[in-house]
């Protein structure tokens, strides 16, 4: 079993009473962070920056060349963010299936290996390739490849679930999202694993998912992940569903479409836009969101949002101070194919279904203010 407490007395770190649900305002348009630095710390204006926004989730590989566990890193950080902002809703990231190499979960099962590794009819042990990207700077830190969890080992199962359990605890956490929810890592590498077998590790990692659900619930613990049963979603590829798509035949509102199921099941959203985005490309991102938001549905981007794996940092833009308002009524789709939506503040969107195209008129242009980019 993962030891429970996580880093609590590290360097002094005091660790706060977790957040039930993260903070939610209509008064501007609610935005969250996501990012990580492989190569350090984040220095003092970059946490500044990322203290501004009230939901912000710790990615993987964190400070990746310094001696030390993730979950140590990770709760230091945390501690950091929060003596800037004691509003900050803070989300533990890991993943469903890959062994993230600096994590302490890496280091407790290698001491249990190879029978918490994944293996295939050989014995030999799943060495799962990891999304990179092309020309990524700095590089990757699990290029090498990882090991993945055998979900069918029993062991395995409570110390996954209880990772999620020790950084909402004594890792100064207040939600985990899950990645790779629905996601195995079988994809093109079959190779020695039979048809039951892949439907058997599946099955497990299912089982695993459904103890963390019962868990978290239990606990009051706001989970993000894939399925009706979790609190929100996260979309890394939110932006890229703005755009048409005619080799799938997919509408450029689609991924609206989603949103406004995720709204009416009362389930929150962490939805992306592409990194770098700005001038129209960025508008008709954020103009979609609009359209589709609910209670609890965020919008950002970070290093990590689409694979990307250089230090890109995370842009407080100047549309995140201007006012919005509560939504009057849902997104409606006229017969001209112009999705509208009006908020309270007098701030206007619509958003073209055909060509991907969206316009925000702000209800006060002059409250824009210099966009402030992250680097660290």
């Amino acid at each position: 079993m993962l030891a429970a407490a996580v880093a609590c007395s590290l360097l002094g770190v005091t660790v706060t009473p977790r957040r039930s649900a993260p903070p939610f305002s209509w008064d501007r348009v609610p935005v969250f962070a996501e990012t990580s630095n492989v190569t350090g710390r984040f220095d003092p204006a970059a946490l500044q920056v990322l203290a501004k926004f009230p939901v912000f989730v710790a990615e993987k590989g964190y400070d990746y060349p310094a001696a030390g566990y993730a979950e140590d890193k990770l709760t230091i950080l945390a501690a950091q963010l929060r003596k800037l902002n004691p509003d900050i809703f803070l989300v533990f990231y890991y993943n469903a299936n890959l062994i993230m190499s600096d994590y302490r979960m890496a280091a407790l099962a290698a001491e249990h290996a190879p029978r918490w590794w994944l293996r295939n009819s050989s014995g030999v042990p799943f060495l799962a390739s990891v999304d990179a990207g092309a020309g990524s700077r700095p590089p990757f830190p699990y290029s090498q490849g990882l090991h993945c969890f055998d979900h069918t080992v029993p062991e395995v199962r409570d110390m996954w679930v209880q990772e999620c359990l020790n950084m909402t605890g004594g890792g100064g956490f207040d939600s985990c999202m899950v990645d790779r929810w629905t996601r195995t890592p079988f994809k093109g590498h079959t190779a020695g694993y039979s048809p039951k077998a892949i439907d058997t590790w599946r099955a497990a990692m299912n089982k695993s998912e459904a103890m963390l659900v019962k868990r978290a619930r239990a606990a009051g613990i706001w989970l993000v992940g894939e399925g009706d049963e979790v609190d929100a979603h996260s979309d890394p590829g939110y932006g890229g569903g703005c755009k048409p798509n005619p080799k799938k035949k997919r509408a450029a509102d689609a991924q609206l479409v989603d949103q406004m199921r995720l709204a009416a099941n009362g389930q929150g959203l962490l939805a992306s836009y592409q990194p770098g985005s700005a001038g129209q490309d960025f508008e008709s991102q954020l103009a979609s969101f609009l359209i589709g938001a609910g209670t609890r549905h965020y919008f950002g981007a970070g290093a990590w949002t689409c694979n990307a794996t250089e230090r890109e940092g995370v842009t407080w833009h100047a549309e995140y101070d201007k006012p919005l308002g509560a939504p009057l009524g849902l997104g409606q789709l006229g017969k001209d194919g112009i999705w509208r939506r009006s908020f309270a503040s007098g701030t206007t969107v619509t958003f073209d279904r055909a060509s991907g195209l969206g316009k925000i008129k702000w209800a006060d242009d002059a409250a824009a203010v210099k966009a402030v980019d992250v680097r660290s």
